[in-house]
Order: C-alpha cells, then structure tokens, then sequence
C-alpha cells in the first residue's frame, strides 16, 4: 500500500458555517477477509437537518479520495437490510450490492447488514 496516510481507520465530520458538526465518514482497511487492496467505508452519517444539502455527497467523495490514497482499488461498505435511502444513495454513488449479508451486534442490538462493493 502507498500514500500518505496511516493504513488506520480515520473519521473525519462535515461542519456548518456556524461550525455545528452535521455529518462524519469513518474509513480504513477492511477488516473482513478480503484481499489487502480492498478498503471499507465503516460509517457515514449525516444528521437529518443536513439531509438534501450535499454533505452525504462530499462526505463519500472524502471517503474515496482517502481510500485511494491509501493504495485501495476497490471499497465495501455494510447498510442495514430495509435502509433503503442509504442503499439508493449508495447506487446512485457506483456502488453495487453483491447479495452478500451478515448479522452483527450494534450496541447490543442484533441487525442484518447488506454488502456493497465499489471500484476506487
């Protein structure tokens, strides 16, 4: 891997002009067993009252320019089975869902993940 950045997960927040955080996108490795070329998009989120103002959008272009940064050819990411505007939001970025799900613990809460894929 090249670049300038620490092959560590790394979060970074979106603020406003009044320097309130409205978002944050977490990226890193991927911790899954995939090839060391592959990176993940372990969080994105944007509060509600930002929504339709184009922070989710520059968030995930941060995320990919990180991710590439990193030397990362291809990036996964996990959503929440029935979130359906995180995954129209993924597909209308690139991203593909390769029909892969999971369970996991969230907080002490059991959810159902989908995975989606990207070229970087």
């Amino acid at each position: 891997m090249s670049g300038c950045y620490s092959l560590h997960p790394a979060t970074f927040v979106a603020v406003d002009s009044g320097q309130n955080i409205c978002g944050f996108v977490t990226t890193g490795p991927c911790p899954d067993d995939e090839p060391a070329t592959v990176g993940q998009l372990w969080a994105l989120y944007v509060d509600p009252d930002s929504w339709g103002r184009g922070v989710g959008k520059a968030l995930l272009t941060l995320a990919r320019s990180r991710l590439v940064d990193q030397g990362f050819v291809e990036a996964v990411l996990w959503v929440l089975v029935g979130n359906e505007r995180a995954e129209r939001f993924y597909r209308q970025d690139g991203w593909v869902s390769d029909e892969v799900t999971r369970s996991d613990v969230v907080w002490g809460v059991r959810v159902e993940e989908l995975r989606y894929r990207t070229a970087l």
